[in-house]
């Protein structure tokens, strides 16, 4: 049996919407994962793992600076959504999706083990790239300036 504190771990990941207006556009930064373990080889928004004692706001917080080297605040980071998944028969975890169009410093790539590419991209040219893009985060891009959103992944 688990013991009662192992079955309150953190099951979850922050992943940041990152965005700015250009020439009239609104516009979504995207890094492109490497030969990493998860994700491998596709464009991703900022993610991370929400660890022991920090809320979701202060992992992207965090992330954004450990991924990019530039500063966010708490404050500015509005609720995307929520997506629920069943990774295997005994795990499930929670990607929750926020965004922000507010930013100190020039993002550049930061963690070159994990990301080779980094660009802006056109939200009206994300379709495009639909297939290159991890399917729940093409999703929850797609929900910016909507009501939050609720998804479930894997489950029968």
């Amino acid at each position: 049996m688990a013991s009662r504190k192992s079955r309150y771990k953190n099951p979850s990941a922050g992943i940041l919407i990152l965005t700015r207006e250009l020439d009239g556009k609104k516009q979504v930064l995207l890094q492109h994962r490497g030969q990493t373990e998860m994700l491998a080889n596709v464009w991703d928004c900022i993610s991370g793992h929400v660890e022991a004692q920090e809320t979701v706001r202060q992992a992207m917080v965090r992330e954004v600076y450990e991924e990019l080297g530039i500063q966010i605040q708490a404050d500015d980071l509005e609720f995307v959504g929520l997506t629920h998944l069943r990774v295997d028969d005994e795990t499930t975890y929670y990607n929750i999706y926020l965004t922000c169009n507010r930013f100190v410093g020039t993002p550049q790539i930061m963690e070159t083990d994990k990301h080779d590419d980094l660009k802006w991209v056109n939200l009206s040219d994300l379709p495009a790239m639909a297939d290159e893009i991890g399917q729940n985060r093409y999703h929850a891009i797609q929900h910016l300036g909507q009501p939050p959103f609720y998804s479930e992944e894997g489950f029968a």
